[in-house]
């Protein structure tokens, strides 16, 4: 080959090799500016924050910027912060709990006046535990991270259980009852401002201010008060009704039941439950369950580990000094058997927990049944569809207050912004000698268990 042919091929190589060249950088240029226009408008279209069928946008949040995002609550209502009380309370706890992945973490759902803030503080989250900051020894403490407690769902759904701590429904709904009640109205002003319109609404506005005219007034449309001639106006009964099967929001243990923390959780979640009127036995039974050392608690220790914790001073409480009744908690047999009737779902909710227990046998579930037996007679044997009202249908209850991550309605988050921690208890004031003090604190509701424990 001349070198003129030579020449004359490369050249024509040369031309071809860079045509080729440039359609390739033309075609990857093409692909890039297609890709980043969808990302510009996937980008217009993506919400700043997940709140759906929002009124007005709320202003950019942190929710697609996990880093600074600890809690699965945060994550849900993005504007805000998860309340000191559900977190673990000393640098210990905090640490341990970093080292648990969420596929390992037991989820604690604590259903209030079922002595959950007793397990709690022994779990070593916040809650009512004031110089208590001691976590338990255990493999339970140690898993227990997150808690899942009336409008603060702070649990991953795939946690690996989910821990109930249950009381008998009767029991509860009476000890919720006198927790709530007010001192007085400008107490109720001054020390809970957040509640102060619904509290009012049940405990001043109606004649509610004992449990049994709550129950003979409103639920019974009788008199109370031992022949008091006053008798209840239709909205009142309404309050009274609504109140107990959880279905309108006057207090916030009674709205936030077991109903609502059952179907609160994910539809495949593993139970465990702790049944207020035997914690030692369950305690210990959870424990060598998930791995841990058998009978770790004695009947000796559990005092010093379970101290009684957000037990209330009924002795401040004006309406103990009125009270026409023999103790705050009475209730005449008609009264107890009305009770029972309108909370019959709630029974059904409570049984529904125990069985789904995993460390919960058919004995001990047949054990909780007979003792509610005892109180509510043959409600303790309905199952759902037998009671004479149908079970509540909370959907809207869970979306405004447990929240999904996908979907939260505006009216929840602006609720959510309002809420207040609820400030101590004021200190405990002495009546009289130690002998009438010790005579007047066995009246006093109590949220914890009574010593001994069930052995």
């Amino acid at each position: 080959m001349n070198v003129k042919n030579f020449d004359r091929k490369f050249a024509l190589h040369h031309q071809r090799s860079f045509g080729g060249r440039w359609k390739a950088y033309l075609f990857s240029a093409s692909i890039g500016f297609v890709f980043i226009s969808i990302q510009l408008f996937a980008i217009r279209d993506k919400p700043i924050s997940n709140i759906a069928n929002s009124a007005k946008p709320l202003q950019a949040t942190n929710r697609f910027s996990h880093s600074d995002i600890s809690s699965p609550y945060e994550q849900i209502f993005v504007v805000e912060r998860l309340p000191a009380y559900q977190k673990k309370k000393s640098p210990e706890a905090q640490q341990i709990e970093k080292t648990i992945s969420p596929t390992d973490r037991i989820c604690f759902v604590h259903v209030g006046k079922s002595g959950g803030s007793t397990v709690g503080c022994a779990l070593g989250f916040g809650l009512h535990c004031y110089n208590n900051t001691k976590m338990m020894d255990g493999l339970l403490p140690r898993r227990t991270t997150n808690m899942f407690h009336a409008d603060c769902y702070d649990c991953y759904d795939e946690s690996a259980n989910f821990l109930f701590v249950v009381r008998n429904p009767l029991e509860r709904i009476k000890s919720a009852f006198l927790y709530e009640r007010p001192y007085g109205i400008n107490w109720l002003k001054n020390n809970y401002p957040q509640y102060y319109v619904r509290r009012k609404a049940f405990y001043m506005d109606c004649p509610f201010r004992f449990l049994e005219d709550w129950v003979q007034i409103g639920l019974l449309g009788k008199t109370g008060s031992r022949g008091s001639k006053y008798r209840v106006s239709e909205e009142c009964q309404e309050i009274a009704r609504h109140s107990v099967w959880g279905t309108r929001r006057y207090q916030e243990h009674l709205y936030f039941n077991y109903q609502f923390h059952l179907e609160g959780l994910p539809d495949n979640a593993k139970l465990l439950t702790i049944r207020n009127e035997h914690l030692l036995d369950d305690w210990n039974q959870i424990e060598q369950y998930i791995g841990g050392e058998k009978d770790i608690l004695t009947p000796e220790n559990a005092e010093a580990a379970f101290p009684v914790i957000n037990k209330k001073n009924m002795t401040k409480d004006p309406s103990v000094k009125i009270d026409p009744y023999s103790s705050p908690k009475y209730l005449s047999e008609e009264s107890t058997n009305a009770l029972c009737r309108h909370l019959c779902n709630e029974i059904v909710s409570y049984k529904k927990i125990l069985r789904r227990s995993l460390n919960l046998n058919h004995l001990q579930i047949e054990e909780s049944i007979t003792e509610l037996r005892e109180s509510c007679g043959k409600y303790a044997d309905y199952e759902e569809g037998d009671c004479h009202y149908d079970m509540p249908d909370i959907k809207g209850k869970l979306l405004n207050f447990r929240g999904y991550v996908d979907k939260v309605q505006l009216e929840a988050v602006e609720g959510h912004k309002q809420r207040l921690e609820n400030p101590l208890p004021p200190s405990k004031r002495i009546i009289g000698t130690e002998e009438e003090q010790e005579e007047k604190d066995l009246l006093m509701d109590d949220d914890a268990y009574p010593l001994p424990y069930s052995l």
